[in-house]
């Protein structure tokens, strides 16, 4: 087992520190060791996970529906004349949430299937035939900052059935034929009564360490109550995790439209591949534990003696095992480095990987971690 106090500890050992230090002192900032390291733990973890496409921590989710242009199926409104806010920037056609566990956004994955079973071919592919398989480059997108009011408590109104503890309710996005009111809130149920009737709940944040927690992305506030809708992203279902229905609730607004993080696109039921904040470090993969122990062990080196050089070549055996270690994570995948003929590619043919689609290229890998000048 990995903990926090172990990752501390191989980090003072990378420059020699003959310190250790307990989970004691980490938690209570018992020592100037323990002070040094919390300054930097979390900070130089999400870094270091934006390095590369990790494979222990890369995850694929149905991002949340925010808003699309008028003519697309989520948003039936008429067309204005000019762009206004409340629609996805131009040019693009849709605007979704960008995820609360969100380090780095790599790729949109398309939700159609564009390889084929059958068909007449015309060079090494296939054309026409009924699709059979997920394949195409990746779909284009931007992550940008939009301005949203949000959800910060809720109450019940009318408690509903059958809900249990613990279960997730997305709220009503609105009627079809107007705008979209934005990404719902979500809450989640901390009380239930008699025949699963709720009794309290909690709002589920959108962005991490916020002093108060709020929830959903709504162009204006909304009239009270509001209702239980479907499920995020506009891919039906409840609106709910498990099986309750007939909950309304009681919503407070922030007093003014704040920022958020947004993923615009063109794709419609946009599916994100990105890389997830991942703290427990049982889930790291070795070689990314020791990576994360020697630039944590340059910094404390600086920051505990003040020997810059000494903290440099710490950082630099660091850099040799992100290098070793973004080599191993990307063996660990069906890699194809097969490169596709201008003229097959005049002829419609481009796929980013011939055998697993866009995940093993593609990808910034952008600098090394960078030492003391």
């Amino acid at each position: 087992m990995t903990a926090k106090v172990d990752m501390v500890n191989r980090a003072l050992q990378t420059f020699g520190s003959r310190t250790t230090v307990t989970a004691a002192e980490l938690a209570s900032n018992g020592s100037n060791e323990a002070i040094q390291s919390n300054i930097i733990y979390d900070s130089f973890r999400r870094r270091l996970l934006r390095m590369a496409p990790w494979s222990f921590a890369f995850q694929t989710i149905a991002l949340n529906f925010i808003t699309s242009i008028p003519g697309t199926p989520e948003n039936t409104s008429p067309a204005t004349q000019l762009w206004q806010k409340g629609q996805p920037a131009p040019p693009w056609a849709y605007e979704y949430q960008y995820p609360f566990d969100c380090i780095r956004a790599c790729w949109i994955t398309p939700q159609t299937a564009t390889g084929f079973a059958g068909g007449v071919p015309i060079t090494t592919a296939v054309t026409g035939g009924a699709a059979s398989f997920w394949q195409g480059p990746p779909v284009q997108f931007k992550v940008a900052v939009d301005q949203f009011f949000s959800v910060t408590a809720a109450t019940v109104a009318s408690g509903g059935a059958g809900y249990a503890l613990g279960d997730l309710i997305t709220l009503a996005q609105g009627a079809q034929g107007l705008p979209p009111v934005g990404c719902p809130a979500t809450l989640q149920v901390t009380g239930v009564g008699a025949l699963g009737v709720v009794t309290s709940v909690a709002i589920v944040p959108i962005i991490p360490n916020e002093v108060v927690p709020f929830s959903g992305s709504y162009f204006a506030p909304v009239a009270n109550p509001s209702a239980q809708g479907p499920n995020p992203g506009n891919l039906g279902g409840t609106g709910t995790t498990g099986l309750g229905t007939g909950a309304t609730f009681n919503l407070t607004f922030t007093a003014a439209a704040g920022d958020q993080r947004v993923i615009l696109t063109n794709q419609e039921f946009g599916l994100l591949n990105y890389v997830k904040n991942i703290t427990d470090e049982n889930v790291f993969d070795d070689d990314f534990q020791e990576a994360y122990a020697f630039v944590l062990g340059g910094a404390l080196c600086k920051a505990l003696t003040g020997d810059k050089s000494l903290s440099n070549l710490v950082i630099t055996q660091g850099n040799e095992v992100i290098r070793i270690a973004r080599g191993n994570d990307g063996n660990e995948a069906l890699t194809v480095n097969n490169v596709i003929p201008d003229w097959i590619r005049m002829r419609g043919v481009d796929y980013t990987d011939g055998a697993s689609g866009p995940y093993n290229t593609g990808f910034d890998w952008g600098g090394m971690w960078p030492g003391f000048s």
